[in-house]
C-alpha cells in the first residue's frame, strides 16, 4: 500500500475547511496509474478533477485519497461498498453486474490501440490482421483492466494477461515476450514515456475501439449524494472547466 499525501494536501485541507457543512464520500486513488493519481510531479487528471468539484461545490467532500491501491481491490471495495465512488473506469459487463457507472457526464474519452516494438514493420489494421498471424501474434494485456475484458470477448486472439502493471507489459513488449501491448491510447503513451521507451516502441494508427472512463458508485450509494456530484460534474462541462483540464493532460 502506497501513502500519497503530497498530492492531497490541497483537498483534504478544503474537506477540513468545510467539514460542517458537507458530506463525505468515501473514494480511493490507484496504484500504478500516474495519468489519473500521480506520486510525483503533476497531481494526475482525476485529482485535478476531484479539486475542481470541490471549488464548484465546496461541500463535496472525499477521503480515502491518501492511499493508493490495485485495481481489483478497488473493484471489490466498490462492490461490496466500502468506497462510494472512483474516479475512473471503463465500463464492461463484468463491472456493471457489480456496481453503478455514471454514463453522462465522462471524464474522459479513450482509444484501444496497439504498441509495437519500433524494429516490428508489423503494420495491422484490426483484429483480423492479428488472427491471420496466429502464434507470432500474441497480444500482452493487463489483468484486471476494462481492455483486457473487451479483448476476452473477441474470438480467435492470443491474450497473455499474465501481468498486472502497464509498465511490466510495456518490458514484456521489448523483450520479444509479445508482439502487441494493446491498451487505452493515452494509457500507451505515458507507459512509454515513464519507460524512456520512445525510441523503441511505436503506437500503430489502428484504432481497435473507442470507450470512456466513467465515475463508477457503489450499488447502494444513496441517489441524492450521487445527483450532487454529478451536478457539479456537469457544471465543470457547461463552464468548459472539465475540457481545460482534458486538453492539460492530452485528453479528449
Amino acid at each position: 500500500m502506497v501513502r500519497r499525501r503530497s498530492i492531497l494536501t490541497l483537498p483534504l485541507a478544503l474537506a477540513a475547511g468545510h467539514a460542517a457543512a458537507g458530506e463525505m464520500l468515501r473514494t480511493a486513488a490507484q496504484s500504478g496509474m500516474n495519468l489519473k493519481f500521480n506520486v510525483n510531479g503533476p497531481p494526475g487528471f482525476c485529482v485535478d478533477y476531484i479539486q475542481a468539484l470541490q471549488r464548484v461545490d465546496s461541500g463535496l467532500l472525499f477521503k480515502g485519497l491518501d492511499e493508493a491501491l490495485p485495481l481489483t481491490r478497488i473493484e471489490s471495495d466498490l462492490a461490496a461498498e466500502r468506497i462510494d465512488l472512483f474516479f475512473a473506469l471503463m465500463k464492461t459487463r463484468e463491472r456493471v453486474a457489480r456496481f453503478g457507472f455514471v454514463e453522462t457526464p465522462a471524464l474522459y474519452n479513450v482509444r484501444h490501440r496497439v504498441a509495437v516494438r519500433a524494429d516490428d514493420a508489423v503494420n495491422v489494421q484490426g483484429f483480423d490482421d492479428i488472427r491471420a498471424l496466429g502464434g507470432n501474434g500474441i497480444i500482452l494485456a493487463t489483468r484486471a483492466t476494462g481492455c483486457e475484458s473487451f479483448l476476452a470477448e473477441q474470438p480467435g486472439l492470443t491474450v497473455d494477461a499474465g501481468a498486472t502493471d502497464d509498465l511490466r507489459n510495456l518490458r514484456k513488449l521489448l523483450s520479444g515476450r509479445g508482439r502487441f501491448f494493446y491498451h487505452a491510447d493515452v494509457t500507451l503513451r505515458h507507459c512509454i514515456e515513464a519507460e524512456g521507451a520512445q525510441a523503441r516502441v511505436r503506437i500503430l494508427p489502428a484504432v481497435f475501439h473507442a470507450d470512456s472512463q466513467l465515475l463508477a458508485h457503489a450499488p447502494g450509494l444513496a441517489p441524492e449524494r450521487l445527483a450532487r456530484v454529478v451536478a457539479a460534474m456537469r457544471t465543470l462541462e457547461l463552464s468548459g472547466a472539465a475540457a481545460r483540464l482534458r486538453t492539460a493532460y492530452g485528453l479528449t
